[in-house]
């Protein structure tokens, strides 16, 4: 294939974008070192593709951007936890850097069907460790979002008439007015409980 045959046909701008075969890659590659002005036309694509893609970037809508912000900002607080300092769970959440958090709080041996430890109540947030080696039974709630974030352990939550299982690392967002229970499948549950009040 003749050089300026070779430059028209395509080719570079799929090796660029990762496209070709490993066949079509080694002839690419053999062009360069044969011809150093395929490494000029390289640039030049290059370039070209970075100038189109932003005059041509999607940029998010505010309110995607805000929502974006303000996990990153969580995911940000989750390396550094500290008491009084909480951020919300969300599906994001570190579970690991969570249970990093709670380990010192956690009892010995489990005493009780049910261990809870408050991490913060304040702003319309609480935010509770729970240990549990019993079911939680069905509730409902109407002025609350809550959310679990299971650290240790693996459970089945039903919300309504569909059931999840769930193990550490999972996050379940409860709606509001759907009735909902826990059935532990694991010696215990680790999990971080949290109640947001609505305004």
């Amino acid at each position: 294939m003749k050089l300026e045959e070779f430059i028209n046909s395509g080719m570079l701008e799929l090796y660029l974008i990762g496209a070709l075969s490993a066949e079509e890659v080694s002839f690419v590659e053999s062009m360069q070192k044969l011809h150093p002005s395929v490494n000029l036309e390289l640039a030049k694509i290059e370039s070209f593709f970075e100038e189109y893609a932003f005059r041509n970037a999607v940029y998010p809508n505010l309110k995607t951007d805000r929502k974006m912000e303000l996990i990153f900002a969580g995911i940000k607080a989750e390396e550094k936890l500290q008491s009084g300092k909480l951020p919300l769970i969300t599906a994001f959440s570190n579970a690991g850097a969570w249970l990093e958090f709670v380990t010192p709080l956690l009892p010995e041996k489990a005493t009780e069907k049910i261990f809870q430890e408050l991490l913060q109540m304040e702003n319309g947030v609480t935010q509770v460790l729970i240990v549990s080696t019993v079911d939680i039974e069905q509730e409902v709630h109407e002025s609350l979002n809550e959310s679990f974030l299971i650290l240790k352990g693996t459970c089945v939550c039903t919300i309504g008439n569909k059931s999840v299982h769930m193990a550490a690392g999972d996050f379940m967002q409860i709606p509001l007015f759907e009735p909902h229970n826990v059935v532990i499948t694991s010696e215990s549950v680790t999990a971080i409980l949290q109640h947001v009040e609505l305004a």
